[in-house]
This record gives structure tokens, sequence and C-alpha cells, in this order.
């Protein structure tokens, strides 16, 4: 939901919601709502964070244009954390292996111990689209893991192991 609002996302067409902030400063908000959050997962579990676009009908709320607001809430995030984040993951849409893309990675601070993950995997194009996205990622980071952009969990059946083969051969970009 936080990029939904931070996008200012209308699903009212299709799926019959607008997103609309319920506080009044939404950087603000969203950073209380992160540290609330953060605050109630234990301490002997990883604390992560999944920054999601959203996954209606296998499309995002609205597509980034860039990584900047995903690289200013991580960063708000590793501001308002209580406690280490053990890792952040960022999407990557299908179409998207430029520089402009990308370019806002440059900003992502991260403390040590935090692992970074890409959304770089989609079954509709493999390994090859996926070291296609990680070669222009890695002109502004140069640390960070591979994933699919938004989990497996909605994957159509039969596709969990051509996707788990991806990430391995993605992986050795």
């Amino acid at each position: 939901m936080e990029f939904g609002l931070i996008e200012s996302a209308d699903y009212g067409t299709d799926y019959g919601a607008t997103f609309r902030a319920p506080f009044e400063d939404l950087w603000e908000g969203l950073a209380e709502r992160a540290r609330r959050q953060a605050s109630a997962v234990p301490e002997d579990v990883e604390l992560g964070f999944h920054l999601c676009y959203g996954d209606a009908g296998e499309k995002h709320f609205v597509e980034p244009k860039d990584t900047a607001n995903l690289v200013r809430y991580a960063n708000l995030l590793r501001e308002v954390s209580p406690r280490p984040i053990t890792w952040i993951h960022l999407p990557v849409p299908i179409e998207r292996d430029d520089e402009a893309y990308f370019a806002p990675l440059a900003g992502l601070q991260t403390e040590p111990g935090t692992e970074l993950y890409l959304g770089l995997v989609h079954r509709e194009d493999g390994a090859e689209g996926a070291q296609r996205r990680a070669a222009a990622a890695s002109a502004f980071v140069s640390d960070f893991g591979v994933g699919t952009e938004c989990g497996i969990g909605r994957a159509p059946d039969g596709s969990v192991p051509g996707i788990l083969e991806t990430h391995r051969v993605a992986q050795e970009w």
C-alpha cells in the first residue's frame, strides 16, 4: 500500500479503489507505521522489507518511473527502524534495463550487514533478461542479490521450477 500512496495510485476503474493516505504528512505517517511494524518483529527473527508496487492481475498499481521513491523509502526505513534491517527487496519492472531507472540507487544508504535484493527475475524473459537488468543496475550499486520482482506465490501452475532455475542462472551474471 505504501507505494500506492506514494505514487497516488488510482485503481478506481479496474478494482474499485483509490489510495488515500490516512495521515496528513505522507512520509512522516509511513515512517511511523514502519517503525511500529519493525518494533513488532521479535529480536530473534530477521527484519526485512519487500518494497512493493502491488500485484493485481499481475500488474503494479502504477509502474515506477525509476528507483527514486524506492530509495527514498528504503533510506527512511533505515532511519526509523529500531533495529538492524537484514534485507531490503526492490522491484524491477521487466522492461527496465536502462540507466535512468537504476540511477537513483546510487543514493541508497544501507547499514553494514543489510542485504539488497533486486527483483530482476521475470518468468517471461528468464535468466537473459535478469542478467541484462543486473548489468544495468551494477553501474549504480555493486553488491546485490537476485530475486523475482514480486515473489512467486502468484506464479502460474507449473512455473516455479523454471523460476527457481532462472534464479540459479541469473545470480551468475
